[in-house]
């Protein structure tokens, strides 16, 4: 791990067992890396294991197995007191604003809670500290006051993440944090935590099934399918030459604003989506793959560096 990385995954494997002795394979040998300050956006169709990475990294579910370094600790070796003294550093946006605050409590109590969990400063100073962060996140410090259900869905997401801001972390995982938002919502809140990490220097893992979303705030961008990782590059090469079948055909499905214009090649998927209970062999995406020969039913393609920092597992980059 080099000074500049803050998370290094390795093999990350997650199963959860099924009826019949079975396992639902939902993270399956997940290796990459975020270097400090820097966005990763995760994408891929619902089901394809991105928000359980996102919860093994903070081990907010065990994994089962694989290597999660933080700062260059490993969190899979630490025991409930060591995790407790990272976690500080470590938070988490929620999908959902409506059932991520729980609706007993007082704004200023949600946003004061982990403050208190961690005995961080007097009841004045978590008072100010709210007050602070309501203003962080371009609320008024007066709503401290109200109760969740006062609130519209984009303001009830600046709370969590007024939330996930209390401790100072110098990480944290946005798990689809503007997907139950209105389209005119999502801008502010993806502008807001731009505005939050260049102020308080944060590094996120920024989960989204939307492509169209995650362009405009990561630095890199990976592409899960089925519990696999199938690409990962720079956002700019992400979307300018995506190398993986998948990836172009997410690309493909993204509304343009003038469809007569530039008009792309549509890549369409076929079939559905697999059960994770039961993959296809070889390259999981061969059952949906315009591009699919013989050698991708029966041997799984390696994730390979194919160009500089442009990563991609397919037989056809070999």
């Amino acid at each position: 791990m080099t000074n500049q990385t803050l998370v290094e995954v390795s093999n990350l494997t997650k199963h959860f067992p099924a009826s019949n002795k079975q396992l639902v394979r939902a993270v399956d040998g997940v290796s990459f890396a975020i270097q400090r300050g820097e966005t990763l956006g995760l994408v891929g169709e619902s089901g394809c294991g991105k928000t359980t990475v996102g919860r093994c990294l903070l081990r907010l579910i065990e994994p089962t197995g694989g290597e999660i370094r933080f700062d260059g600790r490993n969190l899979t070796e630490l025991n409930r007191t060591e995790l407790r003294g990272l976690r500080r550093r470590m938070q988490i946006i929620f999908q959902d604003p409506y059932s991520s605050l729980n609706p007993r409590l007082k704004v200023g109590q949600i946003i004061a809670e982990p403050l208190a969990i961690h005995g961080t400063g007097s009841k004045a100073e978590q008072r100010d500290k709210v007050a602070e962060l309501l203003r962080v996140v371009g609320l008024d410090p007066d709503y401290a006051n109200r109760y969740p259900h006062q609130f519209s869905g984009g303001q009830r997401q600046r709370i969590g993440i007024a939330r996930a801001l209390a401790l100072n972390p110098g990480f944290i995982v946005a798990d689809e944090p503007v997907s139950a938002l209105d389209v005119s919502v999502q801008a502010q809140v993806v502008n807001l935590l731009q505005d939050l990490q260049a102020q308080f220097g944060l590094t996120y893992l920024f989960i989204s099934h939307g492509l169209a979303v995650v362009k405009h705030i990561s630095s890199r961008v990976g592409v899960m399918y089925l519990g696999k990782l199938v690409e990962l590059a720079s956002a700019d090469d992400i979307y300018s030459k995506p190398l993986h079948p998948y990836t172009q055909a997410l690309l493909a499905a993204i509304p343009l604003s003038d469809p007569d214009a530039n008009r792309r090649e549509v890549h369409r998927l076929g079939g559905d989506v697999p059960t994770p209970l039961n993959p296809p062999s070889g390259c999981r995406f061969h059952t949906r793959c315009p591009h699919a020969t013989e050698r991708c039913k029966v041997e799984e393609p390696k994730f390979a560096e194919v160009s500089a920092g442009h990563w991609a597992a397919c037989h056809l980059h070999d």
